[in-house]
């Protein structure tokens, strides 16, 4: 496929500006396809959530690897890849709604009204149908004019309606789903303001929602710049001549969308909840309500650390923070932001207050009367004799040897 994507557009000899933001949708498919197998593999502290979001990239990776291929020119190489995905598209908006909606709400719940939301999916399915009911030469019919004649693409009928009716239904229910969203989104931007954890949700809900409403409204302006002929908007300059504004903007937005999980890794670990049930609301105040809510769950970190400690995990050399998360199942920005709430500590400094409780134990034991220093802080997790020294002396305040002398 690359000698096709070089031959057609000598991007890097000519610096065609619109074929490399066409190129970028290539970037955002595959970017959008490593996201989605993260959001489904990788163990998360609310997997419901992610795994909602999940599907929305998918469904996202698709759409932009179709429109790289119509709009830079390829459809007759991949012809295959025509029609049966806008069934998938007219659901978009649909891991969107409930991906807010279990974040804010902390469950799934479906609501007997919100059936309307698969409306323009219902919609899709009959076109799709019909067309593949008909003779093949109507499909072939159709895929020929969207190969030759491009820029008829969108007004092609399909049965019910023609591909930019379906692309108006799809952004204007997306844009609706957005403005229902709003009102609860705010109110839960409002609340639990001093959990770290929690601005950053806020932060990735807030730019996640904004992108998703520009997308929305791109993509209903550019159908009615075709369906009324508008023309204020049609052509700028750095895209070349019949090229118009709106589809930059929306190349643009589609690119932002699927990189903005990368600058919020925590997001792809999910967001400690609190499960309602272990929460008694009679027993709490408002406040403490919503700190437990919002908050990581306590009771189970707890019992899980003990676990730990238990198996002695902490003396072994490689015990480090992913070490400790993968032992846990929890992200390790969830255990530094509990220890440091909880223990006032960093990890390393909680690691070294296990291992120096441990050093103790055994110089109690009198394990120094047959063995060294050095294998002392060996057992106890260091490389060698310095390091074990240092901060055995930096946590208990004495050295190793003065502390076994004050037992005896």
């Amino acid at each position: 496929m690359w000698e096709f994507i070089f031959e057609r557009n000598y991007l890097w000899g000519n610096g065609n500006f619109k074929n490399a933001m066409i190129i970028s949708l290539l970037i955002v498919a595959i970017l959008g396809i490593v996201i989605t197998t993260i959001f489904f593999f990788k163990k998360t502290t609310n997997p419901l959530s992610i795994r909602i979001l999940g599907v929305f990239y998918f469904i996202l990776s698709l759409y932009a690897l179709q429109i790289f291929i119509n709009d830079g020119g390829y459809l007759k190489y991949f012809s295959w890849y025509f029609l049966w995905p806008l069934v998938l598209y007219n659901l978009i908006f649909i891991p969107i709604y409930y991906y807010f909606k279990v974040v804010i709400d902390d469950e799934l719940r479906f609501k007997p009204p919100e059936l309307i939301l698969l409306i323009p999916f219902l919609l899709g399915i009959i076109d799709l149908f019909y067309i593949y009911l008909q003779p093949s030469i109507v499909y072939d019919a159709i895929i020929s004019e969207a190969i030759n004649f491009p820029e008829k693409r969108l007004g092609t009928q399909y049965g019910l309606l023609s591909l930019q009716d379906h692309i108006l239904i799809r952004h204007f229910w997306q844009v609706g789903v957005l403005c229902a969203i709003a009102p609860k989104l705010k109110r839960f931007i409002q609340k639990d303001e001093h959990n770290n954890l929690k601005t950053i949700l806020d932060k990735w809900l807030v730019i996640l929602w904004s992108v998703l409403m520009i997308m929305a409204i791109l993509a209903v302006f550019y159908i009615f710049e075709r369906i009324f002929e508008i023309e204020t908007f049609y052509s700028f300059s750095i895209l070349g001549e019949n090229n118009d504004v709106i589809s930059f903007l929306f190349y643009i937005v589609l690119f932002f969308i699927g990189i903005i999980p990368i600058y919020f890794p925590s997001i792809m670990n999910g967001y400690p909840r609190r499960k309602s049930e272990q929460v008694n609301p009679i027993a709490l105040d408002e406040t403490e309500n919503e700190i437990l809510k919002y908050g990581l769950d306590e009771k189970v970190i707890y019992k899980k650390l003990e676990k730990l400690e238990e198996g002695k995990l902490y003396v072994d050399k490689n015990f480090t923070l992913t070490e400790c998360a993968r032992e846990l199942e929890m992200p390790p920005h969830h255990i530094s932001h509990f220890l440091k709430n909880q223990y006032q500590m960093t990890f390393v400094a909680y690691k070294n207050n296990l291992r120096m409780e441990y050093a103790k134990r055994l110089i109690a034991n009198r394990y120094l009367e047959d063995n060294t220093i050095e294998a002392l802080g060996h057992k106890c997790g260091f490389t060698s004799r310095t390091s074990f020294s240092t901060t055995f002396k930096k946590v208990v305040k004495v050295s190793p040897s003065q502390y076994a002398d004050s037992l005896s």
